[in-house]
């Protein structure tokens, strides 16, 4: 069996855990083995934080540095906080969504995307906030646009988790209103 590793990076309140928990359900529904590990800062305060995804048979429980298949940032900055995990063949997925801190001077989306360039790595950049408000009217969803952008761009996830898995997955979560 593969290892397919998923590296989710944000700050509290974002639903990086549920993206993770999403995840984890789906590969259980498509029969695979799944750790989801969770690292938390002050992730309830809007600090940093990451889940790792493990899709498939292994010893350890956390992705190794330049190990990931896809890595996903719900926030800009903390995309390039945890750039180290991102491999010379990761799909990157960065929502344009930036969470300034207070009294801190907070560099561009332009600056932000500029050290992926210098690395020449390939960026998927997507407004998965906007996604959500346009389609449901708040951005509240924004985790499950950037679940969905994620999965259409990644092959490597849609040979592990057919699509219906990740469906199945979001019932089991969520239900009523929400899961509408």
């Amino acid at each position: 069996m593969v290892r397919y590793n998923v590296f989710i990076a944000g700050v509290g309140g974002q639903g990086l855990l549920t993206i993770g928990r999403i995840l984890g359900s789906a590969a259980i529904e498509a029969g695979q083995d799944v750790t989801v590990a969770e690292v938390h800062g002050l992730s309830q305060r809007g600090g940093t934080l990451n889940v790792q995804v493990r899709i498939g048979r292994g010893e350890a429980p956390l992705i190794p540095r330049g190990g990931a298949d896809l890595y996903i940032a719900m926030e800009a900055l903390e995309a390039v906080r945890y750039s180290e995990y991102i491999g010379l063949n990761t799909n990157v997925v960065i929502n344009k969504f930036i969470w300034p801190p207070p009294l801190s001077k907070y560099p561009s989306l332009e600056h932000i995307m500029s050290k992926f360039n210098e690395k020449n790595i390939k960026v998927y950049l997507v407004d998965a906030n906007d996604i959500s408000k346009r389609i449901i009217g708040t951005i509240i969803s924004a985790n499950i646009a950037i679940i969905g952008y994620s999965y259409a761009i990644d092959p490597g996830l849609q040979k592990l988790i057919d699509y219906i898995h990740l469906e199945k997955s979001l019932e089991l979560i969520f239900r009523g209103k929400t899961l509408e």
